[in-house]
């Protein structure tokens, strides 16, 4: 028996889980410094690709309990997880990193809550309660202040024609929002084979669909010039955000409230915004402040049980 499965036997304090959630959220809040940072070495397909492996091995090692044998229906929703939920949504992730701040990216994040609300009410036929309405309708409009900032809309067409800031801001939102579809899939498939199992393999079959994308970049860009920092930071985000964040999240959850888990969501645009601030020099205009201050008066203002 392996540490995660004695503690999963006795259980874990309120205290300890909240501490746990707290630095994990840090961590995640960290990993968009650390992959813009990472971007300058290696190309952002790649990077996914790279990040993605290391994770899918690393939790490979850990012992798993399950003995479900799979289904054509779970490789069939795997593959869908690993679709968009993984090869998709990262690609798209770090190919708006390139073009905008990790700051902004980190605020942005924590719009996932919104986005899964919303698409249980689609997908799951959940109801939405007016306080939820209410809350996201804040949280939206903070995130489009966000990506606006000061710009005027002669800025904003340009920037998305050549590829500027807005443009970088739009992908990483969809990335957020595929994030989110990414919860809402992998919840029964965890429940039917294990956590760490189905994260696994849905990071190895987001790897394997990045593999075409990842040749046409290496062919291009090899060799690639990797520094001790860029190492660092891939290693970071492969072995600290991957592969231990995510299996020490899955686990714990099961012992935690749900209010514990709303709470340190909020920790990630601070970590995010710390870091970009201390570590890549970036900030956030007046309009980004006020748009960020909304995004999480909305998640703070969002229901308990819709949080979750």
């Amino acid at each position: 028996m392996n540490i995660i499965e004695e503690n999963e036997s006795h259980g874990i304090s309120q205290s300890t889980a909240f501490l746990i959630l707290l630095t994990i959220n840090l961590c995640w809040g960290g990993s968009y410094a650390a992959t813009k940072f990472a971007l300058e070495a290696v190309p952002p397909t790649t990077l996914a690709f790279i990040r993605f492996i290391i994770g899918g091995f690393f939790l490979m090692l850990i012992p798993m309990r399950s003995r479900h044998k799979l289904t054509g229906k779970d490789w069939k929703d795997l593959f869908l997880i690993g679709s968009f939920g993984v090869a998709i949504a990262y690609a798209l992730l770090n190919l708006g990193l390139q073009m905008t701040t990790s700051t902004k990216t980190a605020i942005a994040a924590s719009m996932e809550p919104v986005f899964t609300i919303l698409l249980a009410a689609l997908i799951l036929k959940e109801t939405l309660r007016s306080r939820t309405v209410k809350a996201m309708t804040i949280s939206i409009i903070g995130a489009i202040l966000l990506m606006l900032g000061n710009k005027d809309p002669g800025q904003i067409i340009e920037e998305i024609y050549s590829g500027g800031e807005f443009l970088g801001d739009v992908l990483v939102i969809v990335s957020i929002l595929l994030a989110a579809l990414y919860s809402i899939l992998m919840k029964p498939v965890a429940s039917r084979i294990g956590a760490i199992r189905a994260t696994s393999y849905s990071f190895f079959i987001g790897a394997i669909l990045l593999l075409p994308v990842v040749y046409l970049e290496m062919s291009e860009l090899w060799p690639v010039t990797f520094t001790r920092s860029s190492l660092l930071a891939i290693i970071f985000l492969g072995v600290i955000c991957n592969a231990l964040a995510f299996g020490l999240w899955n686990w714990i959850l099961k012992y935690t409230d749900a209010g514990i888990m709303a709470v340190t969501l909020n920790a990630q645009p601070l970590g995010g915004v710390v870091i970009g601030w201390l570590w890549l020099g970036e900030t956030l205009s007046a309009n980004g402040i006020i748009g960020s201050c909304l995004i999480l008066t909305g998640i703070w203002l969002l229901p308990r049980e819709s949080r979750t």
